[in-house]
């Protein structure tokens, strides 16, 4: 990738400390790690295999792990494609190192024994495809001292893959002489008497690809198997380093140049994000939606009564990774009891939210009736809310119960059946899984993230007493059986311009059942393109 020439004068002040050789030679070897990490040619591809050669996961990561991305399957990368081509066809044995077809790359089979608590360990093949532009970062970093010029680097990787000091200046254009004076310069830096010498080294610390490939996959891999298994046709998902320390998992959707929407979700976020893919093309959204603590990953019966402010955390990592990622000052999509939670994030964060859009918000304040079943449960909570060990252990009970998919669907048609857009998006007839497998299976590792949300939501807070520092907007459903649209209207008293976009005929799920309301107005308040008008 060309970088302008407008970047290569600035570079010159940046530089003018340095004496002008040194100021050149660091303005060219900026630029072409400032390319190669442009082209994303920096990212470590890898690939895990069962021994009978069956995909079982596979991603990118970068070089200094501040992100991580999932790949549901081998056709989502070409580099990993290819990996697994050679799998299925037996064309590769556990140790092999050679140039992948891309001639800045290199393929490398090991074999690789995750650490497992429950069951025997099983060894399985990673395959890895490592480029230039990482392989000189690596080494460049173990090896501080040696001063390694690009030409130099080049040479060892070019070694590392087999290639004659011919073969590898004719593939460069450059002399044979040239090749052979970058390898004794080798030799002498990293103190090798010979090019055996010399590989034997690297290849030691290329290891360092292995750990780098396998980071973090304890965290990961719950939401890698459930995104895979459910949402793998609209989300991607990344993992993303923040500066402190922590990581923050994310679902992405919608065309990479759209107008950034960043979602808070509620509890049954899979819902109204599966089949969106289409429609936030249609209306120019890239939408992005942070997994908070607690939901999709392993988390213990203690853990589910450990201490900690779990929200005040989560919405902490949020406004860090708004602002590292420079999405600040953001759209902020808030859905459910989400909702309720970026009103605390606007409150507490106040100029990292441009916009904060509320959608079927949930204020548990639904009336007690024989029709509506909500009233009675969000009760039910506030009266325990006080008890914090006994408000978590009924949220644990109810594992078991959603853990059948029956039972969930009689729970939910309590919540949601009266209403008959939710139950037809719960029903999904066009779909091959239902709204109630989608929540179902989510449970199970959302445990601690749902107790705290009930926990926060049901609590003596009053979001009206709340002030921010950004427009409102309203979404909702004009049949939503949570939070009829009269509650709604409260949040008038959130002392900043609140408008409203009642949809008639719309449940909870409203952007589930009516899309073509939702999502085009959600794209003309991040500034996308237009939409019909809702009914305000």
């Amino acid at each position: 990738m060309r970088v302008d020439n407008s970047l290569e004068s600035r570079l010159g002040p940046v530089f003018s400390l340095l004496p002008d050789h040194r100021a050149a030679e660091a303005s060219r070897e900026l630029l072409s790690q400032y390319a190669a990490i442009q082209s994303q040619s920096h990212e470590l591809k890898w690939a895990e295999f069962d021994r009978d050669g069956r995909f079982r996961a596979g991603g990118a990561t970068d070089a200094s792990g501040f992100s991580r991305r999932g790949a549901a399957g081998p056709a989502d990368d070409r580099q990993i494609a290819h990996l697994a081509r050679r799998v299925r066809a037996d064309d590769f044995h556990v140790g092999l190192l050679e140039p992948a077809p891309e001639a800045d790359r290199l393929i490398w089979f090991l074999p690789y024994t995750p650490s497992s608590a429950i069951g025997p360990a099983v060894t399985v093949v990673r395959g890895l495809s490592i480029p230039f532009a990482l392989f000189a970062q690596v080494l460049e970093s173990f090896n501080p001292a040696a001063d390694l010029k690009a030409g130099e680097l080049r040479t060892i990787f070019q070694s590392l893959g087999g290639l004659s000091l011919r073969d590898a200046a004719a593939r460069d254009g450059v002399a044979y002489e040239t090749k052979r004076a970058h390898i004794k310069r080798c030799f002498e830096k990293l103190h090798c008497g010979s090019q055996r010498d010399m590989v034997r080294l690297v290849l030691g610390q290329m290891t360092h690809f292995l750990s780098l490939a396998g980071a973090d996959r304890a965290y990961f891999e719950i939401a890698e198997r459930y995104v895979s298994h459910f949402l793998a046709a609209d989300m991607r998902l990344t993992v993303q380093r923040l500066a402190n320390g922590h990581l923050l998992r994310v679902l992405e959707a919608g065309p990479p140049d759209g107008r950034p929407v960043v979602m808070l979700h509620g509890l049954m976020f899979p819902i109204p994000l599966r089949g969106i893919a289409g429609h936030l093309h249609r209306a120019g959204i890239r939408l992005l939606v942070p997994l908070r603590r607690g939901y999709l990953e392993s988390r213990s019966f203690v853990g589910l009564g450990g201490g900690g402010d779990v929200i005040a955390d989560s919405l902490a990592d949020i406004a860090l990774y708004l602002r590292q990622t420079g999405l600040a000052p953001a759209t902020i999509l808030g859905n459910s009891l989400g909702a309720v939670l970026a009103v605390e994030l606007a409150a507490r964060y106040p100029g990292l939210v441009s916009k904060l859009l509320l959608l079927s918000i949930n204020l548990t304040r639904s009336a007690i009736s024989a029709q509506n079943f909500a009233g009675e449960f969000y009760g039910g909570l506030r009266d325990i809310n006080h008890e914090p060990k006994l408000f978590r252990l009924v949220n644990w009970q109810f594992r078991k119960y959603y853990a059948d998919e029956g039972t969930c669907r009689t729970i939910l048609l309590r919540l949601f059946g009266e209403t008959t857009a939710d139950k037809a998006v719960l029903e999904a007839k066009a779909e091959a899984v239902s709204g109630y497998a989608l929540f179902s299976a989510m449970y199970q590792s959302s445990i601690l993230g749902i107790s705290e949300d009930f926990g926060f939501a049901t609590g003596p807070r009053a979001i009206e007493r709340q002030r921010l520092d950004c427009d409102v907007v309203v979404l909702h459903g004009q049949d939503d059986p949570l939070t009829e649209p009269s509650k709604v209207r409260r949040l008038n008293e959130l002392g900043v311009t609140t408008s409203f976009c009642t949809v008639p005929g719309g449940g909870h799920f409203v952007a589930a059942s009516h899309p073509d309301a939702i999502w085009p107005r959600i794209g003309v308040e991040a500034g996308g393109v237009h939409a019909t008008p809702g009914q305000d």
